[in-house]
């Protein structure tokens, strides 16, 4: 079972404490990438379907590596705790060549808000699947509460500053997954982990829809169970 010490470990970004908290059960945390404004920002453009697909992978990676967490996509009508889009990076005067930038809000050490943005001017890079999907890896391991790491040659990581290939691995790296099992209070044994499936069990894996409104999540395991507050339809 691996340790990490944070405070060492990250160079920047981290705010210790600070997480997004349930009292009980799965901590269930809305998305969306239709919001008209992120944070600050309008958006200038709307993801493609490739690109949407990316944005789904990149969260989903995430909610597989957690067991008490999990991300919904919703319309921004649905006043989601996560925004992300593509933006001018106008009001980021500090980093001019940033390609994407997280903002978080909470209140006693808990987090109840995000914003992510993507630099509509770094075209080049965001039309790489691989390099899209890391950016935004990136980034939501920063909403969740871990912090930047300087790049080492010891470990695989989508928290490492500046970036380092191999980008948008899926699953995230053990790495990657300890160390966000560590922070949520799960475990860091990687024989715990929920998406260290064989080919033969992910065969046997089963889909249900669950919803709470008009919210629909549609879940795979090998035993899937509705998130406290959803319904299976």
């Amino acid at each position: 079972m691996s340790k990490y010490d944070f405070p060492n470990l990250f160079s920047s970004e981290y705010y210790p404490g600070t997480k997004w908290k349930s009292t009980t059960g799965i901590r269930v945390i809305t998305w969306t990438a239709s919001a008209p404004i992120v944070f600050d920002e309008p958006v200038v453009r709307s993801f493609t379907p490739d690109e949407t697909t990316w944005l789904e992978a990149a969260f989903q990676s995430w909610d597989d590596a957690l067991e008490t967490v999990t991300f919904i996509e919703v319309p921004s009508s649905s006043n989601p705790e996560i925004l992300i889009g593509f933006v001018a990076f106008t009001s980021a005067p500090n980093q001019p060549n940033a390609f994407s930038y997280w903002d978080a809000w909470w209140s006693d050490n808990r987090r109840d808000k995000a914003t992510i943005k993507l630099s509509v001017d770094q075209t080049s890079w965001f039309k790489v699947k691989n390099k899209f999907i890391h950016s935004v890896q990136h980034e939501i391991g920063n909403v969740l509460g871990l912090g930047d790491i300087t790049p080492c040659a010891k470990f695989t990581s989508t928290q490492e500053d500046e970036w380092q290939p191999p980008y948008g691995n899926i699953p995230l790296s053990n790495f990657d997954i300890g160390m966000v099992r560590q922070l949520y209070g799960e475990s860091t044994c990687p024989s715990t982990f929920l998406n260290r499936t064989t080919k033969a069990d992910a065969k046997k894996r089963l889909s249900i829809n669950c919803a709470k409104g008009q919210v629909i999540k549609t879940l795979f395991a090998v035993e899937p169970k509705c998130p406290k507050g959803f319904k299976k339809k």
